[in-house]
């Protein structure tokens, strides 16, 4: 194809939205001698790379003459998918090193060369890391090694070796040392003592601000990563020599340096030398006693970082852009705003035990005492903003007097001037939060006086009954399909549970009085459905003779055949065994009539499916962009129906938009769980699945679909109710023909729905 030519479609497929800057010419020139339908293909492919990133879809096309030589065009839309899952979950230097450098794994995978799959033996790992970290580390995939401090990732799949022996010991030497890493403290999240005030980057901890204080902070976190990993190494070679030594016997000789002329490269031959070789190879970079407290498993992360500040002055070159060193396998990389992002989980997990603990040991005190207590946080909360910062100054600065002396000394915890004891099991549950932390905010303290005494005022006025406001914290990611390049975006969606805010109004009094007689009757209908009754023939005993068996017995008999004894025929009477879950759009779109009809229905629902005695649960969905999917409980798979759960029903209020992928598939999660013979996904909607970003049309409506079609695979049933107008233009689409309806008239739905649901379930 004529360049000319080529350039054209590339700007028809792109304008006007490509950088004024690039040479498009200089590009696409390479592609000027493959054939015309080739050409063709491979543009096809830009829509899908274009919007993700420019620069990805430019080094696509350039890398493709040499790709074009090892794959076929069938085989480049799925390591197009590939490369943008790497770009999504780990960069674009991590998508660009798979184009470049990582093809002839790919090739080996490919053509059915050795690997092993995560998947196959995560059942055997996860045990063993369990055992040696004695925690309750969990194990998941990604392109990269690396740990959270709660969890490890690792590949999904490792074809390094084409013998899978040596590739299941490649992952257990990648769980093992991601492990040494938390074991040591290797990520450091708080300031050490006598270190210098550095501005810790939002979403991060303090080590990403002392790689950020050089002038070259890859540099410096490349050479503290290096250290960190030769502490780990002669850490792990004293706690797990066996393995250690089946790693240097079996994987080491095989595992890919950086170039010698790279300036970390020896330290990269430290971590993979043999024991008695690593004194002589440390000895370049630290002095003989340095060398021994390393060797002898007595350095420290402090000390890694002192060494960091020493070897960026030798190791740094003037005027030179300095390229990051490629990992060991095992080694993995820090990704530390992971780490704070776990941490940030955990601490608000243990604060929130802690302030459980707390707020009962305040409520075990007199009524007067924490009367007065409450009443005293409430004048210095209004005349002065200190009252916290003094509480946590004193806790820390006890934590520290203990841990100085190195005993434990009563921690004695001092509230609007009220000193007292904790009790020992808050006592212990302290110090280790103190040890994990570095501190214990003074908002758990305050935080749990303001539990116990709502929940003193509680007590006072309905005898402790549960606040229904507040906001439950679970967060679940989900994948979403992309039909552009025909695979998933991982944990691209993050799904919030949340509490609706109860709202008192006489609607549940007002709907049944209005429905009372249509409810009457779907009790009596409900009931009937609750077994069912048919007579089954050819039993060995039964109610009943069954005269057509008995006619075939005395024939068999008289030729010479021995004759059955199934004479009978049975009355049998089938239990219902049936498990759903109604999924309520609460989208803005369903204000006004809508929501009310949604709610009328439901209500009338519930009222009869209590005497049906099917299991159900009832969650409303709504959100804004990927990064805010929110799923509103309303009743549970297993929770009883009752006043609370009416409430609920009575607070579906309109919120914002309709990405329905995420539900979807938590409810297909819920129902996987249940035993039950029929299961059911019934979602009530109002219109199409749409959100604030680029979640609509054909891409949203795809989504959706596959979302329902994983449902189908784990044997669940989908069925939609919607009164969208338009929906026949792509309901069946989605669902399927018969697995959806379309009501014309909303003031209908409370008529209609549980007649849809006694088909379905009948």
């Amino acid at each position: 194809m004529k360049l000319a030519k080529l350039t054209e479609r590339f700007y028809n497929l792109v304008a006007p939205d490509i950088p004024n800057e690039w040479d498009v010419e200089e590009v696409l020139e390479p592609l000027i001698d493959t054939s015309d339908p080739v050409c063709e293909a491979i543009l096809g492919h830009i829509p899908v790379i274009w919007p993700v990133s420019h620069s990805l879809c430019f080094d696509f096309l350039r890398l493709l003459p040499e790709t074009l030589q090892h794959l076929s065009l069938e085989q480049i839309p799925r390591w197009i998918g590939i490369t943008l899952d790497f770009y999504e979950t780990d960069g674009l230097r991590a998508a660009q090193r798979f184009m470049q450098d990582d093809i002839k794994g790919y090739l080996a995978k490919l053509e059915g060369g050795g690997g092993l799959n995560l998947k196959s033996i995560e059942k055997q790992l996860l045990p063993y890391i369990r055992g040696i970290a004695r925690t309750d580390l969990q194990i998941g995939p990604s392109h990269q090694c690396y740990t959270d401090t709660t969890s490890i990732f690792v590949p999904e799949e490792l074809t390094l070796f084409q013998n899978n022996d040596n590739n299941f010991l490649l992952y257990k030497l990648m769980l093992t040392f991601q492990w040494g890493f938390i074991a040591c403290g290797s990520m450091i999240h708080t300031a050490p003592v006598d270190s210098p005030p550095l501005s810790c980057p939002e979403n991060s901890i303090w080590l990403a601000a002392f790689f950020e204080s050089f002038e070259e902070p890859l540099l410096a976190r490349d050479i503290y990563h290096s250290l960190e990993s030769i502490r780990v190494t002669i850490f792990l070679s004293k706690e797990l020599p066996g393995l250690m030594r089946a790693a240097r016997r079996q994987l080491f000789p095989h595992l890919p340096l950086s170039a010698k002329a790279h300036p970390l490269s020896p330290l990269q031959q430290v971590m993979t030398a043999e024991t008695t070789e690593l004194p002589g190879l440390l000895n370049h970079f630290l002095n003989n006693r340095e060398c021994e407290r390393y060797f002898n498993n007595q350095a420290s992360a402090n000390d890694s970082l002192q060494h960091t500040t020493k070897l960026y002055a030798t190791l740094k070159e003037d005027n030179r852009e300095y390229l990051p060193v490629t990992p060991l396998p095992f080694q993995g990389v820090f990704k530390l705003r992971a780490v704070k992002t776990a941490m940030n989980i955990k601490e608000q997990k243990l604060g929130e035990q802690f302030v459980d603990l707390m707020a009962a040991h305040l409520l075990s005190l007199s009524k007067k005492e924490l009367t007065e207590i409450l009443k005293q946080d409430q004048q210095d909360s209004a005349n002065s903003g200190l009252a916290e910062s003094d509480i946590s100054m004193i806790m820390d600065s006890e934590f520290a007097q203990t841990a100085e002396q190195g005993k434990e000394a009563p921690i004695l915890v001092t509230i609007n001037n009220e000193e007292m004891e904790m009790p020992p099991e808050l006592e212990e549950f302290s110090r280790n939060f103190f040890d994990e932390f570095g501190h214990l905010p003074a908002r758990f303290l305050s935080s749990a006086a303001g539990k116990a005494g709502q929940a003193m005022l509680e007590q006072d006025i309905s005898g402790g009954r549960e606040d229904d406001t507040q906001q439950q914290t679970d967060t679940l990611l989900y994948d979403e399909w992309d039909y552009r390049r025909q695979g998933y975006r991982k944990n691209w969606c993050s799904l919030h549970f949340k509490k609706l805010k109860i709202i008192r109004s006489p609607f549940i009094r007002n709907t049944l009085d209005k429905y009372h007689g249509l409810t009457i009757r779907l009790r009596h209908q409900f009931e009937m459905m609750r077994s069912q009754e048919r007579f089954v023939k050819r039993q060995r005993e039964g109610d009943d003779i069954d005269f057509d068996a008995l006619v075939e017995s005395i024939s068999d008999s008289r030729a010479g055949i021995s004759p059955s004894d199934h004479l009978f025929i049975r009355l049998k009477r089938d239990e219902r065994d049936i498990a759903v879950l109604f999924l309520v759009d609460m989208s803005n779109s369903t204000a006004g009539w809508v929501n009310n009809a949604l709610k009328e229905s439901l209500l009338l629902m519930a009222e009869a499916m209590e005497v049906l005695g099917d299991r159900y649960g009832i969650y409303g969905f709504s959100g804004m962009r990927r990064s805010r999917c929110e799923l509103f409980h309303i009743k549970h798979l297993t929770e009883p129906y009752g006043e609370q759960v009416k409430e609920r029903i009575s607070s579906i209020a309109p919120s914002e938009y309709t990405r329905m992928g995420p539900p979807i598939r938590h409810a297909t999660r819920l129902l996987q769980d249940v035993d039950a013979k029929v299961r059911l996904i019934i979602t009530l909607t109002d219109g199409k699945p749409e959100d604030y970003d680029d979640y609509k049309g054909e891409y949203a409506i795809e989504d959706t679909r596959h979302a329902l079609l994983e449902a189908k695979t784990a044997d669940i049933h989908p069925f939609c109710i919607t009164i969208d107008h338009q929906a026949r233009d792509y309901m069946k689409h989605m669902y399927g023909p018969a697995n959806y309806i379309f009501i014309d008239n909303v003031r209908k739905l409370p008529f209609r729905m549980p007649e849809i649901y006694r088909v379905l379930t009948s």
